[in-house]
């Protein structure tokens, strides 16, 4: 059996990579919630452009600001595109770190069961030795009585 203490110690080393990952997961999470967030921004800057530029009942739009405002839109759908690629590839780093800090933690309860079972084998040993120390002063006593 391994000796409770350095399990303890391999117990300790656990926990602190468990909180390492648990902390790039934090990170992740909220870098990933900044992209959404960034992504938001960028639609409604296009909706709020689209309004801004909607024709005025008297005023005719012109060929070259047509174009201009095409190729703006444009710049904000690649944008937008780009921006989405982010989010995706930033949700498949959330769901990376989120599994590495499940397997750390676990690992880390994994060791804490460990440590249990020795802190109960090593109970049930001093109880038997104890019920062993009890039945033989219970056996003295007997032949003293008799005696």
């Amino acid at each position: 059996m391994a000796n409770v203490k350095q399990l303890n110690i391999v117990k300790d080393l656990a926990e602190k990579k468990a909180q390492a990952a648990l902390n790039k997961f934090s990170s992740a999470q909220q870098q990933l919630v900044q992209m959404q967030q960034q992504m938001k921004a960028l639609t409604d800057y296009k909706q709020e452009y689209l309004t801004q530029m909607a024709p005025d009942s008297g005023q005719p739009v012109t060929a070259s600001k047509l174009i201009l405002i095409q190729n703006f839109l444009a710049k904000i759908d690649q944008s937008i595109s780009q921006q989405r690629d982010v989010i995706a590839r930033s949700s498949v780093a959330v769901d990376s770190r989120r599994q590495e800090w499940l397997k750390a933690k676990q690992h880390t309860e994994s060791i804490e069961f460990l440590i249990s079972k020795q802190h109960q084998a090593a109970q049930a040993i001093e109880q038997k030795q104890q019920q062993k120390l009890s039945d033989e002063f219970s056996m003295m006593a007997f032949h003293r009585k008799r005696h």
